[in-house]
């Protein structure tokens, strides 16, 4: 808990462009929309780096989704969702700001996106509760 407000960001520079928890769609009228993270939109070729110190619990292929790395932190794990060319494997420890891998950028939309979420145990936390402020 000493590190809310104080984490490092994912990636060197961002915009946080979907918040955490539920809210209105931002173009369809009438849906909501629940995200377990947030989303931080960077510069093409930008890296995801560890929030903190850890083991990679999993690397996982998700389709339309990359890769995901989650990091195991004690009582907390942290997810990244959306990297190519992953540098770490399961069972590897991790220093914070370590890069995990690249962001992908969308072809069509020329959108380098980041998916992150943190979770302590089963309970979702809001990443932006967390992270420094840039």
């Amino acid at each position: 808990m000493e590190n809310k407000g104080r984490l490092p960001w994912p990636t060197e520079k961002g915009v946080i462009t979907e918040r955490f928890g539920v809210h209105q769609h931002p173009v369809l009228k009438g849906i909501t929309v629940e995200n377990n993270g947030i989303d931080i939109v960077t510069t093409s070729g930008a890296e995801a780096r560890a929030l903190f110190d850890g083991v990679v619990s999993k690397v996982i292929a998700i389709l339309g989704a990359n890769y995901t790395v989650i990091i195991r932190h004690g009582d907390y794990l942290t997810v990244y969702q959306n990297i190519i060319n992953v540098k770490v494997k399961k069972g590897d420890t991790v220093k914070v700001k370590q890069t995990l891998g690249t962001i992908y950028t969308d072809k069509e939309t020329n959108i380098t996106m980041l998916h992150i979420e943190i979770w302590k145990e089963l309970q979702k936390q809001n990443p932006e509760d967390w992270l420094s402020k840039l």
